[in-house]
């Protein structure tokens, strides 16, 4: 107390206060610096390498017909998609771990990934030329009923956060089994199987950005306006509602949000693993509890992730690649692992 009542003390009270409020800011500052480098780096490397002068003509000028068409046409259309399957995969799982108050939640442990993935598996064997669009929407119903499935099984009179868990690791192993028992019946579509049960970026195109793009865009939205309800009810069900918090809406609501963003994902770049699991405590590291910092920062990391994962999918078998998720499951893995020993 008599440190803060000189002049010094106050100032120094003051710079304390103000280091959370700039912490974000930094990490967010170093987060896009580092995805820049990354989505330039992507832009050079491939099963044809390009030079920095080369990839940077190629895209802004239209000097360099060759470099141009590997540019925009390839790959980057592929780090536009694969920053947005990174967000949004990372953001759903934030979202997750919040309503849930589980650090081991995420995306596909909790089953919304196997049902958009259900979804565009089944769209697929029956119409395989249909427009990307049509998968897009198509994932997104199956995102929307895999969420309402769950919310529905954990609710009993009120949804506990541990009923929900529990119901949604049932439905992930039951839609895996299904997506499996798909692709077994279906010749056409088991040539494309392995890239889409470990997820990944082939074929990545304008056509599956324009697609995609609106249901990641007002995903994110939606959770940044949820953020401020979702910090209330950390608090405790019996806090939140006395703050006017409809806490089973609220967490329908969440758990529809996530089933759009995971649905956007899995409609670009199949059933892609733990981003969803191992960016949110970074950003929770780094930036802290606060919601409203914590859901646009584990987005940012989530596409640090994928696209950092994506080029060396790229690189390390060039000219051809690996499945981009194998990579995330390789890093999440041993991440889950050690939440379960020391943080479950």
């Amino acid at each position: 107390m008599a440190e803060m009542a000189t002049p010094a003390g106050v100032a120094a009270g003051r710079r304390r206060a103000a280091v959370p409020a700039r912490k974000p800011l930094v990490m967010a500052g170093v987060g896009v610096g580092l995805l820049l480098v990354l989505g330039f780096a992507s832009l050079m490397y491939g099963s044809v390498q390009l030079s920095p002068g080369e990839a940077w003509s190629g895209l802004t000028s239209h000097s360099d017909v060759f470099a141009r068409n590997v540019v925009w046409q390839i790959r980057y259309p592929r780090v536009l998609d694969g920053m947005l399957v990174g967000a949004a995969l990372a953001v759903a799982g934030c979202l997750l771990q919040g309503v849930t108050r589980n650090p081991l939640a995420d995306p596909t442990i909790l089953g919304i990934t196997g049902a958009c993935g259900l979804a565009s598996a089944t769209a697929l064997v029956i119409s395989p030329t249909i427009p990307q669009w049509g998968l897009a929407l198509t994932c997104v119903g199956g995102g929307l009923f895999g969420a309402g499935v769950l919310f529905v099984i954990a609710w009993r009179g009120v949804v506990s956060p541990v009923r929900l868990a529990l119901a949604g690791v049932a439905l992930s192993a039951f839609f895996g089994a299904a997506i499996v028992g798909l692709m077994s019946s279906s010749r056409t579509f088991l040539q494309t199987s392995l890239g889409f049960l470990a997820g990944g970026l082939y074929g990545a195109e304008w056509a599956k950005l324009d697609a995609m793009l609106p249901w990641a865009l007002g995903g994110f939205l939606a959770a940044i306006l949820l953020a401020g309800r979702l910090n209330a009810l950390a608090l405790g069900d019996e806090v939140a509602a006395g703050l006017g918090v409809l806490t089973d809406r609220t967490r329908l609501a969440i758990l529809a949000v996530c089933g759009v963003l995971t649905a956007a994902a899995v409609s670009v770049a199949g059933m892609v693993s733990f981003v969803g699991l191992v960016c949110p405590h970074i950003a929770r590291f780094t930036v802290g509890m606060d919601n409203r910092y914590l859901i646009p920062v584990s987005g940012l990391y989530g596409a640090i992730l994928v696209l950092a994962a994506d080029l060396f999918a790229r690189l390390v078998i060039r000219p051809a690649e690996i499945p981009m998720g194998i990579i995330t499951a390789g890093v999440g893995a041993p991440f889950l692992l050690y939440l379960v020993k020391f943080r479950g």
